[in-house]
């Protein structure tokens, strides 16, 4: 068996697509042309395909997490000005019709999952191959992420679908002008996370870093060496951010007690999810 067919055998093995895989022979096939002693200094083609693979499983990782962060953004301000409108026409946060749990819950979890996708992506954009390790992380906030805007997504058609003839007419058209543009973002975005699961590296290797290591410069050096004293950070800024809303809205009782489900959510969730999303060692 030549070289470049065995190469191309392994590239298979290794999971590189068909197209990937094509240009990398004609590549290959035109530097062995102009020097066909270039054989020698290859090297195994096992190897080299496996390095390929990393490489691509890398990138491909990446791309995952920045697509979800674009995609989020649009769904993002659609669904901002969709709540703003409605808060104008006097619909209420208790009203479970469209403001319910899976609204809520969902928003969170997207915004917490995109945001650390992309700050793990962002922080490795200069590393030809991340370990193993490292691409698993990265996935699993991009499906944390994607999930999140599934929810909210599930919750927005139901809301539309129920239609309150306490709001506007314009509540129904613009609830499925929302959900339109967050189904084809989010579903770009899945085609992308389905790719990279398809094809994850396999260098050895821990998961370097966390949460202080991801923020960098965004936290305070005394910050960034306890995860879990930047999570209490994190949490107790959520916390008095929901109540000076809830003073704002002259229902100060119930913006305490919002915030602290939601600083309690917040450290719960570190707790839970703080290893397998790499924001603690």
């Amino acid at each position: 068996m030549s070289f470049l067919a065995e190469l191309d055998h392994e590239l298979r093995l290794a999971g590189v697509p068909g197209g990937r895989r094509r240009r990398i022979i004609a590549e290959f096939d035109d530097h062995l042309r102009c020097d066909a002693t270039a054989v020698e200094r290859l090297g195994d083609p096992a190897v080299l395909a496996r390095r390929f693979a990393d490489e691509l499983g890398s990138a491909l990782a990446r791309r995952a997490a920045f697509s979800l962060f674009v995609a989020l953004a649009p769904f993002g301000i659609l669904f901002g000005v969709l709540f703003a409108l409605l808060g104008a026409a006097g619909f209420t946060a208790g009203d479970r019709t469209f403001v319910g749990p899976a609204v809520v819950l969902g928003t969170q979890i997207a915004f917490v999952g995109g945001t650390l996708a992309l700050l793990r992506a962002w922080r490795t954009r200069r590393e030809a191959t991340v370990t193993a390790a490292q691409a698993s992380v990265l996935l699993r906030r991009t499906a944390l992420g994607l999930f999140g805007g599934l929810l909210t997504l599930a919750g927005i058609l139901v809301g539309a679908s129920h239609d309150p003839g306490h709001v506007a007419t314009w509540f129904a058209p613009l609830a499925y002008v929302t959900a339109a543009v967050g189904a084809i973002a989010l579903g770009w975005a899945t085609l992308t996370l389905v790719h990279a699961l398809r094809l994850r590296p396999k260098a050895p290797g821990p998961a370097v870093g966390d949460l202080g290591t991801d923020l960098g410069r965004l936290a305070p050096e005394r910050l960034r060496s306890s995860p879990w004293r930047l999570a209490l950070v994190i949490a107790g800024l959520v916390a008095i951010c929901i109540a000076l809303a809830g003073v704002a809205q002259a229902d100060a009782y119930d913006g305490v007690a919002r915030a602290l489900v939601d600083a309690t959510a917040c450290i719960a969730g570190f707790a839970l999810l703080g290893r397998p999303l790499g924001m603690r060692a």
